[in-house]
């Protein structure tokens, strides 16, 4: 059964609202209607316009006092916003805590979770609070125009093909940040990633005594903790500066690979439109890029690899994505193009009636010509093969096992490239092995 306790208190309104959407689905788990009505009235955030005192009315049918509950909870939580915004994080603290006691008791009773007794409240008002202060500093930052509506990730580990796919973007008409990396002689065309989201990812990863180029997973709870969310502040702040009002927004740093869930709080907020691109690339290629670029041997880049690849695709599962295999798009970038297009041009979240072409009244831009001939073939200089130099500096430490995992998650993703839920099949079949792995 999914866990309305703990999506509610992660401000997860997005999954919450997607839940009650597929009459079917929910009569498949067995959820009666009551429930139903009361999940569609959690499911409203605090800052909605929406009208769900019909779905009170329902619950109040069948039970009166999982009614006033519910009423109770959502007369705090409204409180609680109003001191965020009001930068009284006590008063909202404690608001909090009154909305998931409430919370707690119209589960209880109308049977929707097991036990949500199990979860530690200080710890679930904490991350409601730190969830609800991000969504409110991006509802600000939209009603005084700071930042646009649609946001597109680039998410890949370096030597992916982000760059690349970065630059011929831009080209199309996507706005990348005005403090830009420069370009070097490992990626000559520019990195197209900004300076500042670079350094504040940096920084944050330092304060978890973390780096990049890490393979050990973060500690527990990060996302939701107060560093994460003075983190998403810093960044909001930066990207208002940086990317200002743009309506496609390009957003890239190999560094979201493991943070991106971090930002699961406006993600789920349904006040932007965010989209996802997600370049593939070889594992062997991008091993042997790194051993030029950075000297970091195979065994450490495999390793990195998988974990960017399922942090990643855990991260974003759910949500408007789209797998970009690398090969194609130096092959074939107009194909590429176009693919990346149509994604940002699907339709959003329901309650987000703006699309690309809305927003733009483009279609399709008039430098598609332009933006694929910035994709240079001359500039792949990897091959999938395990080079004479990685050869030496492993001697006879190579993981075999590691190199067939990661060769097999590589083409679990080409081969379903093009389904996504497929593709999210075939990579949970490969989790026990990656977890093993890991160990």
């Amino acid at each position: 059964m999914t866990d309305i306790f703990l999506l509610t208190t992660s401000a997860a309104w997005q999954k919450l609202n997607r839940l009650c959407t597929g009459a079917s689905q929910w009569q498949e788990t067995g959820q009666d209607n009551i429930q139903l009505h009361a999940i569609n009235y959690i499911s409203l955030s605090p800052y909605s316009t929406a009208d769900a005192n019909h779905h009170l009315a329902e619950v109040a049918k069948k039970d009166i006092i999982s009614a006033c509950s519910l009423s109770l909870y959502r007369a705090s939580l409204l409180f609680a916003y109003k001191h965020i915004i009001n930068e009284d994080l006590e008063k909202a603290n404690n608001e909090c805590h009154n909305a998931i006691t409430f919370l707690r008791e119209s589960l209880e009773r109308l049977g929707i979770t097991t036990k949500p007794d199990r979860y530690d409240l200080s710890a679930r008002t904490r991350c409601f609070v730190n969830s609800l202060v991000s969504q409110a500093e991006l509802q600000q930052a939209r009603i005084t125009s700071k930042i646009g509506r649609h946001f597109v990730f680039i998410l890949g580990m370096h030597r992916s093909g982000t760059s690349a796919l970065t630059g011929m973007l831009v080209q199309a008409g996507f706005t990348a940040p005005s403090d830009l990396m420069p370009a070097t002689v490992a990626n000559p065309k520019g990195y197209w990633e900004s300076l500042g989201i670079m350094g504040i990812n940096e920084g944050f990863l330092a304060e978890m005594e973390s780096h990049w180029s890490s393979s050990l997973p973060l500690p527990a709870g990060w996302s939701e903790s107060i560093s994460a969310r003075k983190w998403r502040t810093s960044l909001i702040n930066l990207i208002s500066e940086v990317i200002g009002g743009a309506q496609l927004a390009m957003i890239k740093d190999p560094r979201f690979c493991t943070l991106i869930m971090g930002l699961e709080p406006w993600f789920e907020s349904r006040l932007i439109n965010t989209s996802f691109i997600i370049p593939i690339r070889h594992p062997l290629e991008v091993a042997n890029s790194l051993l030029q670029a950075q000297g970091i041997d195979l065994y450490k880049a495999l390793r990195l690899w998988i974990k960017s690849i399922f942090m990643t695709e855990q991260a974003t599962r759910g949500y408007r994505r789209k797998f970009i295999n690398f090969d194609v798009l130096i092959q074939d970038p107009a194909n590429c193009l176009e693919a990346c297009l149509q994604l940002v041009e699907s339709p959003p979240d329901p309650e987000n009636k703006v699309s690309m072409a809305d927003e733009q009244n483009v279609i399709r831009p008039k430098t598609n010509h332009q933006a694929t001939a910035f994709i240079d073939k001359r500039l792949k200089r990897q091959h999938p093969i395990i080079t004479e130099e990685c050869s030496y500096k492993l001697g006879h430490s190579c993981n075999t096992r590691l190199i067939q995992l990661a060769d097999s998650v590589f083409y679990a993703i080409i081969s379903n490239i093009e389904d996504d839920r497929s593709l999210a099949k075939a990579l949970d079949k490969l989790w026990p092995e990656v977890v093993h792995a890991s160990v």
